[in-house]
Parts: C-alpha cells; structure tokens; sequence
C-alpha cells in the first residue's frame, strides 16, 4: 500500500518516486510543529500517534541538513 504526502498540494506517493518518507513524530511538541508547518487544519485535531500512524511527508518537504541517512539499531541484549 502506497503512502501518500501529506503536504498540501503534493501529489507524491510512495510507489512513484525514489524519495523517502517520513512518518509524522510521536512526540507531542515535535508533531504540533510539523503540523504547524504543513499547514493543514484537518490534520489539528488528531494525536501525535495517529499522525504517526496514518500521515507522512515526502522529503521534498525537508532541507537536505535536517535528514539523517545513519540507521541506529538497537543492541540485543546479550543473556
């Protein structure tokens, strides 16, 4: 299943372009800012988690400096 940008105007989805996406971040400050920034009055009402769930931005929506490209996986425990 495709995901979608969730910018306004942007007609991206996943299935049709090499950008990455990003799911809206679960931590309440952080998500009322990407909210904030995309400017979308339908998506105020919603918790950071379904955002989290439900919403992404494509990477056109971010500048090159922001993105991280390091994978951290957490350590298994040892027994």
């Amino acid at each position: 299943m495709p995901n979608f940008c969730a910018a306004p105007n942007c007609k991206r989805k996943s299935t049709q372009s090499d950008l990455a996406f990003f799911r809206f971040p679960r931590d309440p400050a952080r998500c009322q800012k990407w909210v904030e920034n995309c400017r979308r009055a339908d998506l105020e009402d919603k918790t950071p988690d379904q955002l989290n769930k439900h919403y992404r931005l494509c990477a056109k929506h971010f500048e090159t400096s922001m993105i991280c490209r390091t994978i951290h996986f957490a350590e298994a425990s040892e027994n």
